[in-house]
């Protein structure tokens, strides 16, 4: 369906424009430099009091399991500790099964899909579906975190929220990944990370308007977190430093043991999961029986339940034996791979800390063993651990640096990035396997580390783009817009005011429908309809072709950058097919000839294949026409033959051909009879050619 058949409600093309219908003021026009930074700051916002719900909602729900423990306890003893995961996950079990199956898991990879797949739509329905499940998962004992939770949450309220506001997907998209950052930033109190986390897991592409937005998001959050809860760091961590610069090869060997363990955590949660699916447990019970296997571990060491951050300082303080920081990695690891891989709401973001922790304890307490006069406080061993088995896990080096900096109060800037560097190596050479990724490329979806780049996007619209439609009076009559429309290579005209500021588009469609019902007293204002969505001349034509096909539109308005009621052109399906389907003469250092769509003043001409000229039985290959022109269709007895280069021409075959006026004399001498080029050519006109006589 054509751009202008339909009116559409959906206001904007990106970013720079916004337009919301609100119901007690009516339209509102928002300037177009500040639309995003509002966008962002309402993400930023909707995170937050997320998080901070998320957060309260978690500590009441804990708060009555605990009340159930004591209970058990005194009824039955100790061994019904591990009934109570069992218990809490019954409610998760029926969300998942009943209400929202996207609710399960950590969260991330569906904002993934999100972003690369979907245009930015999240349901709405996971936001409190996924707030409830992983309230009672990790409040009843589910070892995990809720950090991907809350990426899941903020990033639905946020598509939501983007949706009402009828923004295209390409701000849905940030917008989504503005809520990621939020979430994380709200949820640790980590804006840096935040950012990061969205710029290189979710979002995965650079670039200054990102990033702001991004930014706003993250800082907005974490406003709304510190107003709740301070500004204190997450774990609370004693201030750390080298004791020596000699640590730093210890450090190097952590981060080779950190990417052993990262992979081994990622193996192991994918692995329960499969044994799940082999088994065929349904999800209607899942959740349910691998938090009572859950529960079971727990009976061995009670502090691998729960999100467990706050055993970190205890294990940076050196207070815990070597043998019980074994047990606790160990079973953390199993634990948390069931808690997820069960299908309970939960995070890895959390467990792999605390397994990167209990790892760099106890490799510290090895190492002090050894090195007594080398080496400093575990507490450095401990956050060096944290940043490489998450670095490992996610191959998200920057956000496992700044996660920890802002955690622990920015220190150990060197032991981080060696530790980080190595563990991420390491696991890149491994395995291409994240925490993230195994489960997106298992449905169909492989995210590379870098976006396939496409020749649309090193072309601009303002190449392509047709400057010859028609512009009428806002005044003009049925009679004037046909005969506008009857010179018209498109199937649309546009409608200007007295200022010549655009107003919107006519198609043929209209004007016929118009003169089938005798309304010939109409004027354009009556037909016109208001082009909702539009490109800019610099805006890339994949961009471009990405409106096309969400919108299911056949055309695009150009209006300038500075002033949008300023028609610059019409972009059309046509013209992008006829772009990609030029030759590919664009490889590395190859100097691609000046193509037609690069030159302005194109003219089309319309020329007749005469009997005896150079162009009868050449093919479009072999009649080698100037640079700058080529051959756009062939009228044949009555069809259009497509100018394939292996196509031969035939006497009296109507060519159109897209030349520049310098040219022009040139492309006609090709069809004229070699015995009468010396005389005048007058019937070779830019437009339709008069009949030819045979008898000539």
């Amino acid at each position: 369906m054509s751009l202008v058949e339909r009116p559409s409600r959906r206001f904007g093309t990106r970013s720079a424009q916004l337009f919301w219908r609100l119901p007690a003021i009516g339209r509102v026009r928002v300037p177009r430099n500040l639309a995003p930074i509002l966008l962002a700051s309402a993400v930023g916002l909707a995170a937050g009091f997320a998080a901070v719900v998320l957060t309260e909602l978690i500590a009441v729900v804990g708060d009555g399991f605990d009340s159930l423990t004591r209970v058990l306890d005194d009824l039955a003893g100790g061994w019904t500790l591990m009934l109570v995961p069992a218990i809490a996950a019954i409610p998760v079990a029926m969300i998942v099964w009943r209400i929202s199956p996207d609710s399960q898991g950590a969260g991330v990879p569906y904002v993934m899909v999100a972003v690369e797949r979907a245009g930015g739509f999240v349901r709405p329905i996971i936001a409190p579906a996924k707030l409830v499940a992983t309230a009672f998962t990790i409040g009843g004992g589910g070892a995990a975190g809720r950090e991907g939770p809350i990426v899941l949450i903020a990033a639905s309220l946020a598509s939501t929220l983007g949706r009402l506001a009828r923004q295209p997907s390409d701000m849905l998209v940030l917008m989504v990944a503005a809520a990621a950052a939020g979430g994380v930033a709200a949820t640790f109190n980590t804006p840096i990370a935040g950012t990061f986390f969205a710029m290189e897991v979710v979002l995965r592409r650079f670039n200054v308007r990102n990033f702001t937005i991004v930014v706003v998001s993250a800082v907005v959050a974490n406003i709304v977190a510190v107003a709740f809860y301070g500004e204190s760091a997450g774990l609370n961590l004693p201030d750390l430093e080298l004791n020596s610069n000699w640590e730093l090869f210890l450090h190097a060997i952590v981060g080779v043991s950190a990417a052993v363990v990262g992979i081994l955590f990622v193996r192991t949660r994918f692995f329960t999961e499969d044994v799940f699916e082999f088994l065929g447990v349904s999800l209607a019970i899942r959740p349910i029986v691998g938090l009572l296997i859950v529960g079971m571990l727990a009976l061995i060491e009670s502090n691998i339940l729960g999100a467990g951050l706050e055993q970190i300082a205890v294990f940076a303080a050196g207070g815990v034996t070597v043998s019980t920081l074994g047990v606790l990695m160990v079973l953390k690891l199993f634990a948390a791979s069931l808690t997820i891989g069960s299908g309970a709401s939960g995070g890895a973001f959390a467990p792999l800390l605390f397994v990167g922790a209990t790892l760099g304890a106890l490799m510290g307490a090895g190492f002090e063993s050894a090195l007594p006069n080398i080496v400093g406080p575990t507490g450095t061993y401990v956050v060096v651990g944290m940043a490489a088995v998450y670095a490992a896990a996610a191959r998200a080096p920057f956000t496992s640096i700044f996660i920890v900096f802002e955690l622990s109060g920015y220190s150990l800037i060197l032991p981080l990035m060696t530790a980080v560097a190595l563990a991420t190596a390491l696991a890149q050479l491994v395995t291409r396997d994240t925490i993230y990724n195994v489960r997106l490329r298992r449905a169909g979806l492989d995210v590379r580390e870098e976006q396939a780049s496409s020749m649309l996007d090193d072309l601009s619209v303002e190449t392509t783009m047709r400057t010859d439609t028609p512009i009428v009076p806002r005044e003009a009559s049925i009679q004037d817009l046909a005969n506008a429309m009857s010179q018209s290579r498109g199937n649309v005209v546009a409608v200007a005011d007295g200022r010549n500021r655009f107003l919107g588009l006519i198609s043929a469609t209209d004007v016929t429908s118009a003169v089938e019902r005798q309304e010939m007293d109409r004027r354009a204002f009556d037909l016109a309809v208001v082009a909702p969505i539009r490109v800019h001349p610099e805006d890339s034509l994949r961009y471009a072709l990405s409106l096309l096909v969400e919108h299911d539109v056949r055309q695009l308005p150009v209006v300038a950058s500075d002033d949008e009621t300023r028609l610059m052109g019409m972009l059309t399906q046509r013209d992008v097919l006829r772009e990609v389907a030029q030759p590919s003469d664009r490889m590395p250092g190859r100097a691609a000839p000046a193509p037609v769509r690069r030159l302005v003043g194109a003219i089309e001409i319309e020329a007749r294949v005469e009997p005896g000229s150079r162009a009868e039985g050449s093919t479009v290959s072999e009649l080698a026409l100037p640079e700058a022109s080529v051959i756009t269709a062939i009228h044949r007895r009555g069809e259009v033959v497509i100018p394939r280069g292996n196509v031969r021409l035939e006497a009296n075959d109507l060519a159109v051909i897209l030349s520049v006026p310098p040219e022009e004399s040139e492309v006609r001498a090709r069809f004229v009879n070699l015995q009468s080029q010396g005389r005048s050519n007058w019937w070779f006109l830019p437009h339709p050619p008069a009949p030819h006589d045979e008898s000539r």
